[in-house]
């Protein structure tokens, strides 16, 4: 009984906590062009369920959850560690690796026709036998109440003892009609398919949520998913 009112005590504590500003996303794929704000932090925890046959989601579907800290580190670069575990229909959960993420900030928004940041990240599992690179490239634009953005990048990855280059996209655009309200719609996809679909997100830079699906948009790969849906939220320390 102690222990459960320890809980709820801890996530009120959470959902009033006062922040400067945070890492607020609106969509679920896609980066768009900003960073955590110097000696600020933030937590964020990504769940995605996607399934190979949308007609079989109990018995085919996959589930990975991200646990990420975030920390400005100065006015260019922030910094983020995640941890991650999965889970596939009928088994138990598990935790399957690491990443480590940077994201730098070369120019100040609007000097160009889109804004710059660098994103690289690497991902490792528990054994260091499995090793993963990729870089990002988030251009992304604000024009009026409509937010553009656009990741081109690639994903390099070691996995048993052989290496693999994949070429990726992911791209969104979103109207905001209200300063805690925002939709739109998301692609992404690379040689093993693409796909595309709706995207909402609600909330303040110290606490939002986000909420996207994504469908094949033609035919995908044997094993690749079908159907994804994703939901982040955020909250500012």
């Amino acid at each position: 009984m102690r222990f459960k009112f320890f809980i709820s005590v801890f996530i009120i504590y959470l959902f009033h906590i006062t922040i400067s500003r945070a890492d607020q996303r609106s969509y679920l794929w896609t980066y768009e062009y900003q960073i955590t704000d110097t000696g600020e932090a933030e937590l964020e925890q990504y769940t995605t369920f996607s399934t190979p046959d949308i007609d079989s989601f109990k018995t085919s579907g996959f589930t990975e959850l991200n646990f990420e800290l975030e920390v400005g580190m100065n006015k260019r670069f922030d910094f983020g560690i995640y941890q991650v575990f999965t889970q596939s229909a009928g088994e138990s959960l598990k935790y399957s690796g690491f990443k480590l993420r940077g994201r730098y900030k070369f120019f100040e928004k609007n000097e160009y026709i889109l804004d710059p940041l660098l994103y690289v990240e690497y991902k490792g599992n528990q054994t260091f036998s499995d090793h993963e690179f990729e870089a990002k490239l988030i251009l992304a634009k604000d024009i009026g109440k409509f937010n553009v953005s656009l990741n081109p990048y690639f994903e390099l990855a070691y996995k048993d003892k052989e290496w693999e280059f994949v070429p990726k996209y992911a791209a969104g655009i979103s109207y905001h009609p209200a300063e805690l309200f925002a939709f739109g719609l998301e692609a992404k996809g690379d040689d093993h398919g693409n796909y595309i679909g709706p995207t909402i997100s609600h909330g303040r830079k110290d606490l939002w949520i986000a909420l996207g699906t994504l469908f094949n948009a033609g035919k995908v790969d044997e094993g690749s998913p079908e159907f994804l849906v994703r939901m982040i939220f955020g909250i500012g320390l």
